[in-house]
This record gives structure tokens, C-alpha cells and sequence, in this order.
């Protein structure tokens, strides 16, 4: 699995990049599977069209990728507060990843499986 975190107009820090790879590892090893070609990006931002007389606005952007399948889920939220976006983010995407995985196996439990009829023997005719 491959992770990148991503921070732009916000100072890195240590405590921030340990909160967000807590929640990726238990999310995605839940729900993504025994897929080791995930990549999973996670972009925090402040908003730039904020001035510096208003309160910021935190965004979070989070998008995976998994090599087993063409889909690409991605989520964005945002807050004024950093780790309520964050969490808010991580929430919604575990029910999108959810749904796609109940999906799936719904999908593989109610597919038809094939019928194979036997004909009987045929009967010898007597004359």
C-alpha cells in the first residue's frame, strides 16, 4: 500500500501526519482488502480565498486507488476546524467504501450460477 500526504499552505507536523496515517491503516485494511497495490493520497489545505481577518477554512481531499479495480473513490470535505475535516472526510469515505464492498459481495452471492441439466438416458427402443 502506498500513501502519500500531502499539505499545502500548512506547516507539516508530526502529531497531524500520525492522526491521518492512524486513520488510513485501520480504513483501508478494512475495507480495501488484501490489495497491496492501493494508493491512497490524502491533501490537507487552508482555502486561499479566506483573508486574514476570517476564520481559515481547513480542506480535505482524499482519494484512493486500488490495483484490483478501475475505480477511483473520492472524497472532499472541509471545516473550519483541521480534525473535523479530517474525520469528516475519513466517515465519508468508509461509507463509500462500504457500500462498494457490501456491493461486491452481494453481487458474488446473488450472481446465477450456471444449471447443468443432465438428459436422461435414452431408451432403448424395442421393436
Amino acid at each position: 500500500m502506498r500513501t502519500d500526504i500531502l499539505f499545502k499552505e500548512i506547516r507539516r507536523s508530526n502529531y497531524l501526519e500520525d492522526f491521518i496515517s492512524d486513520k488510513i491503516d485501520v480504513l483501508v485494511e478494512k475495507l480495501a482488502g488484501p490489495d497491496n497495490d492501493t494508493h491512497v493520497t490524502v491533501r490537507v489545505e487552508k482555502c486561499r480565498e479566506r483573508t486574514n481577518l476570517r476564520h481559515p477554512i481547513f480542506q480535505c481531499e482524499i482519494t484512493v486507488k486500488s490495483g484490483m479495480s478501475p475505480k477511483i473513490f473520492k472524497v472532499t470535505k472541509s471545516d473550519r476546524n483541521i480534525f473535523r475535516a479530517i474525520v469528516s472526510g475519513f466517515d465519508a469515505l468508509k461509507v463509500n467504501l462500504s457500500k462498494s464492498h457490501d456491493r461486491l459481495r452481494n453481487d458474488r452471492r446473488r450472481r446465477r450460477v450456471p444449471e447443468f441439466i443432465t438428459p436422461p438416458p435414452p431408451t432403448p427402443v424395442l421393436s
